[in-house]
């Protein structure tokens, strides 16, 4: 299977990479940070892309490089921007504080899509990432929400060359007391990439157009 792995110069899209690799696929990494991507790359062995997938003019560019034929994308957030407190943003602030959300969780996700989604074979897979779980009423929160909206109609679209779209969630995390399902829970980037392996297999192919969380298997209310 050929996967294609944006956010490749973040530990989270080095770790979903990673989980890909380990279990025989051939991944390619993209990524705008080459520095960062270079070395991902080598340490995994894999192909490696330098593109900024937010501009379209970048990864017009880039197009001719990426992968003809592909199994699945896995789209992963690369923040450019640390956001920092919203208690103390400027108007400014806010203002680049939505935009960079939404360009790195959402418009990566769809310009990614509308440049290599006919690079899919028929019964592939689309995965895009939230990392974190945001609390209500902020930019992240809303941006999750919009990523899931879209998520939903393009899996009516791949829908008809039998390929699944969804999300792969950050949901609620450990709390103190609670150990989930082992005494050594896996971290959230791991079971990222073990959720998102899984929806490319046979198993998951009724499961499409969602936004499923991992969460070390957390109660939402623990007392």
């Amino acid at each position: 299977m050929e996967v294609l792995v944006t956010g490749g110069d973040t530990e989270l899209g080095r770790t979903v990479a990673e989980g890909f690799r380990d279990d025989g696929h051939k991944v390619t990494l993209v990524g705008a940070r080459r520095s960062d991507l270079e070395v991902a790359a080598k340490e995994l062995d894999v192909d490696a892309i330098v593109c900024d997938i937010t501009d379209p003019a970048s990864l017009e560019d880039a197009r001719g490089l990426f992968p003809h034929h592909l199994d699945t994308i896995v789209n992963v957030p690369a923040p450019t921007w640390d956001a920092g407190d919203p208690r103390t943003y400027s108007m400014a602030d806010t203002a680049k504080a939505w935009r960079n959300t939404l360009d790195t969780t959402v418009l990566s996700a769809v310009l990614t899509v509308q440049a290599v989604g006919d690079h899919l074979r028929s019964g592939g897979s689309i995965i895009s990432v939230v990392p974190e779980n945001p609390p209500a009423g902020g930019a992240d929160a809303a941006i999750k929400a919009t990523l899931s909206n879209w998520v939903a109609g393009q899996a009516t679209v791949f829908g008809t060359r039998g390929i699944t779209v969804n999300v792969v969630a950050s949901g609620r995390s450990v709390q103190a007391g609670y150990d989930g399902l082992s005494r050594t829970p896996p971290s959230v980037a791991a079971e990222v990439a073990r959720l998102a392996l899984f929806l490319t297999t046979p198993a998951a192919r009724h499961i499409t157009g969602q936004t499923l969380h991992v969460s070390h298997g957390a109660l939402a209310q623990f007392a």
